[in-house]
Order: structure tokens, then C-alpha cells, then sequence
């Protein structure tokens, strides 16, 4: 019982620091922010490294989940201070633990 009344104080302090920084909630929550320029780009931050590296699929580690990207050609084009940037032909994303 006391657990879940300090993670919920916990959510309520999160909240209100993001809505007085003006930022979006999912910035400190510990999962990615995920950005796609249709189907050619992704961006994604709070990467914290690198699983898997082929032409075809490219996973990376977020923390608490894993984001897989599969399609043609893709790449990591940038992958600098938490945010990497996946270009090609993405067909599939998917989320794992």
C-alpha cells in the first residue's frame, strides 16, 4: 500500500514539473520519445545503445524497452547524446522488454 501511494506522488511530481518547464510528460518518465518523418526517418531519444545493426532491422536499447525498426536499406545515420536517427524504408516498429 505504501508503495503505490509514493509512486503516485511520485507521477504527481513528474507532472508538475514538466507542465513548469513546459515540456512534454514522456521527458522524464524513462521511456523514448519517438519522432517518424513518414515512412524514411526516425528519431529517437533516450538511446542508450545499440542491439542489433543490420540493413534490415535495427534495435535499439531505450531502458525500459527495447525499439525494434525492420524494413529496406535502413541505417543509423546520427546517434549522438541519446538520440539516434534511423533512415531507409521503414515498414515495422515494435517495442520489447
Amino acid at each position: 500500500m505504501k508503495e503505490n501511494r509514493f509512486a503516485a506522488k511520485g507521477e504527481q511530481i513528474i507532472e508538475a514539473l514538466t507542465k513548469s518547464m513546459d515540456i512534454p510528460t514522456d521527458a522524464l518518465s524513462g521511456f523514448a520519445h519517438i519522432e517518424l518523418c513518414g515512412n524514411r526517418e526516425a528519431r529517437v531519444d533516450g538511446c542508450k545503445g545499440v542491439l542489433e545493426y543490420c540493413s534490415c532491422r535495427i534495435s535499439l536499447n531505450t531502458g525500459r524497452l527495447n525499439v525494434c525498426f525492420c524494413g529496406c536499406d535502413l541505417c543509423i545515420a546520427s546517434m549522438q547524446d541519446g538520440q539516434a536517427i534511423i533512415k531507409g524504408l521503414i515498414s515495422d516498429i515494435s517495442f520489447e522488454n
